[in-house]
């Protein structure tokens, strides 16, 4: 086989590997953008999200076994070689992320079936977006290996923490001047797997910063305090 077949061959397995995780970051925001619009209502059914969450559980192993076979193949170098490793892992975040959403619908399905008050979950609202943008920007910069666009995805998080902090405040004082309820209960966790969304979406920030520069971020960010 030519030089030339060899690095087209190895081309097509770079892409292919791009789609696959272009594939699974489409399908979590997806998952989270359902979550997070059908939050006050029924329209959200765990049943599709259940379907929707395997399907990325799926191309989770997909990415795992192309990036073994590429690299026991091809033996890639330098950021080749950054851009192959690193696809697991930011596979894995993804489907950490697409676990916090469905997280987030049974817990509001719990709301549903205890006839909790599903009003509360209002006071999330403003977190719910800032972390669907960030999840828009990292995967954006995933798709351009746009190094500074990640960064400020890393950057950004710090905001989603202070308003998580705000909401647990909020929600917290509420229980303590009238007492808690499990729909109150059911509010924080849900307020904490957007958090932790958007954890996930610094760590991608992190991966991607990475492929481009050969190395971590070695910043400090501060986390917000509660």
């Amino acid at each position: 086989m030519t030089k030339e077949h060899i690095n087209s061959a190895f081309d097509d397995d770079l892409n292919e590997l791009a789609k696959l995780i272009t594939t699974m970051g489409n399908l979590a925001l997806s998952q989270f953008t359902a979550v997070i619009d059908g939050m006050a209502d029924d329209e959200v059914k765990l049943k599709s999200l259940i379907e929707n969450d395997k399907k990325i559980d799926h191309l989770e192993s997909e990415i795992y076994n192309k990036t073994v076979e590429i690299i026991a193949i091809r033996s890639p170098q330098a950021n080749d070689l950054r851009r192959i490793i690193t696809a697991p892992k930011i596979a894995t975040f993804l489907e950490r992320i697409g676990d916090y959403s469905k997280n987030i619908i049974k817990r509001r399905e719990r709301m549903i079936a205890e006839d909790g008050d599903l009003n509360i979950l209002k006071k999330v609202n403003g977190i719910s977006e800032i972390a669907r943008e960030l999840l828009i920007d990292v995967l954006d910069a995933l798709s351009r290996l746009d190094a500074k666009k990640a960064k400020l995805v890393w950057e950004g998080d710090e905001e989603l923490d202070a308003q998580h902090n705000i909401v647990y405040k909020k929600i917290y004082r509420g229980m303590v001047e009238k007492g808690s309820s499990a729909s109150d209960i059911n509010a924080l966790f849900i307020a904490k797997n957007i958090e932790r969304i958007g954890d996930y979406c610094t760590s991608i920030a992190e991966q991607i910063y990475f492929i481009v520069n050969a190395e971590m971020l070695d910043e400090k960010r501060p986390k917000t305090e509660i």
